[in-house]
C-alpha cells in the first residue's frame, strides 16, 4: 500500500514503483488507454470486398472509396499521438499523485477512447458542417482536458518535482492552443469547410511561435520541435 505524503499526495512504497517514480502506475494505466485507442482508430478503414472476377478497375475504385477514412485515421492518429507525448512530457514532472489529479487523468483519457468515434463519422461524411462540429469539437475537448491536468499538476509543488513559473507558463500556452484553433475552426467551416480544415495548420505556426517566444527561457530539452 502507499503513504500519504505532503498535502494529501500517495506516495507508493519503494517496494511498489521503485521510489520517485510515485505516479508510474498512472502513467502505464494511461498508455495502455492510447495504445487502445490508437488502434481502435484504424478499424473503420474498410477492405475491400469484391466479386469473383472483378476487375483491377474496380479494386481502384473500392480502395479510392476509403480515402476520406484513411484520411481521418491519418489526422487523428496523429493529434491523438502528439497528446500521448506532452502526457508523456507532462509526468517527466508530475512525480507523485492525489485524488483529484486521477479524477482529472480519467476525464482525460475518456475524451481520448471518445475520439474514434468523431473519426469515424468525419471519414464517411466530412462533407458536412456538422460532422466538422462534432470532430473540432471533441478534439478541443481533449485538449482542455490535458491542459487542466496540467493545470492542477503544475501549481502544486506537492506533486511535481524541476518545476519552473516559466515551464508552467509555456507548457500551459501550448496545451491551449490546439482546442483553440479547433474551436476557431468551427465558424470558419461554416462558411467553408476546406478553410476550416487548412485553418488547422495555425496550431504549428503558433507552437512555432512559442518555441521562439520561450527559447531564451526554457531549456533546450524542455522545448519540442513544434
Amino acid at each position: 500500500m502507499g503513504r500519504i505524503g505532503s498535502a494529501g499526495a500517495v506516495e507508493p512504497d519503494d517496494q511498489e514503483t521503485g521510489g520517485e517514480r510515485s505516479a508510474h502506475r498512472l502513467v502505464q494505466f494511461s498508455d495502455g488507454v492510447f495504445t487502445v485507442a490508437l488502434t481502435l482508430l484504424v478499424i473503420d478503414i474498410g477492405i475491400p470486398n469484391l466479386a469473383a472476377g472483378a476487375s483491377e478497375a474496380e479494386l481502384v475504385k473500392q480502395l479510392e472509396a476509403q480515402l476520406p477514412n484513411i484520411f481521418a485515421f491519418v489526422l487523428s492518429f496523429w493529434v491523438v499521438g502528439e497528446y500521448w507525448l506532452i502526457h508523456h512530457r507532462d509526468f517527466l514532472f508530475i512525480r507523485r499523485y492525489d485524488g483529484r489529479l486521477m479524477l482529472l487523468n480519467l476525464l482525460f483519457l475518456m475524451t481520448v477512447c471518445f475520439i474514434p468515434w468523431p473519426t469515424a463519422v468525419l471519414g464517411h461524411y466530412g462533407g458536412y458542417l456538422t460532422t466538422w462540429v462534432l470532430y473540432s469539437g471533441s478534439m478541443a475537448a481533449m485538449g482542455f482536458a490535458a491542459t487542466a491536468l496540467w493545470v492542477y499538476a503544475s501549481a502544486r509543488p506537492s506533486l511535481v518535482d524541476g518545476m519552473t513559473p516559466d515551464l508552467r507558463r509555456y507548457y500551459t500556452y501550448r496545451a491551449l492552443v490546439q482546442p483553440i484553433v479547433f474551436l476557431a475552426s468551427i465558424p470558419i467551416a461554416a462558411l467553408s469547410l476546406t478553410a476550416g480544415q487548412f485553418s488547422w495548420i495555425a496550431i504549428v505556426l503558433v507552437l512555432r511561435l512559442l518555441n521562439d517566444h520561450y527559447e531564451l527561457r526554457i531549456d533546450a530539452r524542455h522545448r519540442p520541435a513544434v
